[in-house]
């Protein structure tokens, strides 16, 4: 029997990613509308005062339901990742890691759902050869021509994955359009300092801007600093990481 070609590999792991952002997506939480969660909330919200066990009742619900969901998406995955890094070890004499490596990487990363499946049943795949999730890694709010306050986001968990392209997706207009250069300092998967810059004139909010670093090829692990030259008070934007790939079914 032959071991799952590289390409099949992605094809499959990407719609056990889908899976999780489906089931992910209907679970959702009490603030986030039309998903369970949230239509608990609003349950619990209308019966008020009226019936205390009812209330009760119904967080002992949404308590089972999010964990029965997390449970089902682990059993569901759980015994299909560990069935293919048991047929590739069988067929190639290495794990599921070191397989995507040498047939995949670097043109493809294993998506971030599938990357936390792994490390929630203890299975080993090496953080380079997955990308992260959406991250906000910083913020910044102009409040005036070359000046504003730097935030600092999130990093991207290194233990769990590799580094990032990142853009600049604009929260905030403060009125007439001018251009706006963000020069974005971080560091890359090994601490080295990286920078990149974007820019933006006559945009919305909502649109982004990809980062251009400066050394070729590098990512972005962590951001530490912004700076702007140009902007206008109320012009506000944040940097954030760029998915490698959108996952299908």
């Amino acid at each position: 029997m032959a071991a799952i070609s590289g390409a099949n590999l992605k094809t499959i792991l990407d719609s056990v990613a889908k899976q999780k952002q489906i089931l992910d997506a209907a679970v959702g939480d009490t603030t986030t509308n039309d998903t369970i969660l949230y239509g608990m909330q609003q349950n619990a919200d209308r019966i008020g005062g009226y019936s205390e066990d009812i209330k009760k009742a119904l967080f002992k619900i949404a308590v089972v339901i999010k964990d029965s969901m997390e449970a089902f998406k682990l059993n569901l995955d759980h015994a299909l990742l560990r069935a293919i890094d048991s047929h590739i070890r069988e067929e190639e004499g290495k794990g599921l890691s070191d397989y995507w490596e040498a047939e995949n990487y670097p043109t493809y990363r294993i998506a971030p759902e599938v990357a936390q499946i792994a490390r929630a049943i203890g299975l080993y795949l090496k953080a380079s050869i997955c990308f992260p999730p959406v991250i906000v890694m910083g913020t910044f709010a102009v409040t005036g021509a070359g000046a504003g306050t730097f935030t600092d986001g999130n990093s991207i968990d290194g233990n769990l994955y590799g580094p990032a392209d990142c853009e600049l997706e604009i929260t905030a207009k403060g009125g007439a359009s001018v251009t706006l250069t963000a020069t974005i300092t971080g560091t890359d998967e090994n601490g080295a300092e990286v920078t990149g810059t974007a820019s933006f004139s006559s945009a919305d909010v909502g649109d982004k801007v990809d980062v251009s670093p400066d050394q070729s090829g590098k990512k972005f692990q962590d951001i530490t600093d912004i700076t702007i030259s140009g902007g206008v008070d109320g012009d506000a934007f944040k940097i954030q990481s760029k998915v490698d790939r959108t996952v299908t079914l």
